[in-house]
């Protein structure tokens, strides 16, 4: 089950970052002094091929695979974010609802509307399947 970690210390003074984590999951979320929401970033499959669907509000979704950068035990380098375009809506989405019971149910909400409409995006991008007699 998702736990938020208590932030001691706020990066930005107009923007206020929460955190929650289990096993499985790491979410941030972003919001104003108001309490609209700004940005989230849902990062999953923490112990295995990470992954990470983030939104801001003024540039949309991206989905990302997380390079963690430990690829030599000798070296550490910077995690960074490439392209990933495969995303299991059943996995990510029914485990989110199910680990993110116990959370502020704003932030839920939010998050499982959010990814509803990443998945209504990407299939828009996706081709039509072609007929058998188009060929």
């Amino acid at each position: 089950m998702l736990q938020e970690v208590k932030l001691h210390r706020q990066d930005e003074p107009n923007r206020i970052k929460r955190w929650f984590q289990d096993g499985y999951f790491d979410v941030y979320t972003w919001q104003n002094p108001e309490g609209e929401f700004t940005a989230f970033q849902l990062c999953y499959d923490r112990k295995g091929l990470e992954r990470v669907i983030s939104w801001d509000r003024r540039h949309g979704f991206e989905h990302s695979q997380i390079d963690d950068g430990e690829a030599s035990p000798h070296r550490n380098m910077t995690p960074v974010f490439t392209n990933c375009t495969i995303f299991s809506e059943n996995t990510v989405i029914k485990a989110f609802e199910h680990a993110s019971r116990q959370i502020d149910t704003q932030v839920s909400q939010f998050i499982v509307q959010q990814l509803r409409q990443f998945l209504q995006a990407q299939a828009q991008l996706q081709p039509a399947p072609l007929s058998p007699n188009a060929l």
